[in-house]
């Protein structure tokens, strides 16, 4: 990675988190990458509003994957667990049973056949993973190497940037904002949900972006994960 240097000071000085990320995602393009995640691993339905959560990932799959409760058995969150050394999806799966192995080869039909995650741990029990995944990538150990870092810096960054507020109550959605919100969820484009609704292009565009506004986040996809963290949408 010639500007590994480059990539890291944009990933130190990013301005918000999701910027931190998108950085990451475009170096680790470079090298058969196409999406990354960033999590922290907390209990589903205990999750803080200011738990670490960072997606860009295939939207289809992200449903996919909550509405299927995959996080129970996955089995890349079980290895997490298990050490700070990265690890491959395929060496996740060593052993896995057929629920883990389901997560595994449904992830194959979303673009996603091979990952490498990163663990971080933490005091008083944290527990974080930072995954890049694609069709496939390289396997140059001097590469993995400089992506390791990045991916630490990347996560780092990211906690700096998101403020411990548990105690401040979630955001609230609007009908509307909560409505398209949820057709964005099925892969609905602002058209397709101007039709189903009944408002214009125009104002379903307003709407989706006033949530992203409210949630803080960069995309839709990180609105629709932010939303149904916060209990204002169902997967």
């Amino acid at each position: 990675m010639d500007d590994f240097f480059d990539v890291a000071e944009q990933i130190d000085t990013a301005e918000t988190a999701f910027d931190a990320l998108a950085h990451l995602t475009r170096a680790a393009a470079r090298h058969g990458f196409s999406a990354a995640a960033c999590m922290e691993l907390v209990i589903p339905d205990q999750m803080p509003p200011d738990a670490l959560v960072l997606l860009n990932l295939p939207l289809p799959w992200v449903e996919h994957y909550i509405a299927n409760d995959f996080a129970v058995v996955d089995p890349v969150l079980g290895q997490v667990l298990k050490g700070t050394a990265p690890f491959t999806w395929e060496e996740a799966s060593v052993g896995a049973r057929h629920g883990a192995r389901r997560v595994m080869n449904e992830a194959a039909d979303f673009g996603l056949r091979a990952g490498i995650t990163f663990p971080m741990h933490g005091s008083n029990g944290y527990r974080a993973e930072l995954t890049l995944a694609g069709d496939r990538f390289t396997d140059d150990p001097k590469a993995l190497r400089a992506l390791r870092f990045l991916a630490i810096s990347t996560h780092d960054r990211a906690r700096a940037l998101i403020p411990r507020l548990s105690l401040a109550p979630p955001p609230k959605l609007s009908d509307r904002e909560r409505e398209c919100l949820h057709w964005v969820a099925g892969g609905k484009s602002d058209w397709a949900i101007s039709q189903i609704i009944g408002i214009s292009e125009t104002t379903v565009h307003w709407h989706i972006e006033r949530a992203k506004r409210k949630f803080a986040a960069a995309t839709r996809i990180q609105a629709v994960v932010a939303a149904i963290r916060a209990g204002e949408l169902r997967p």
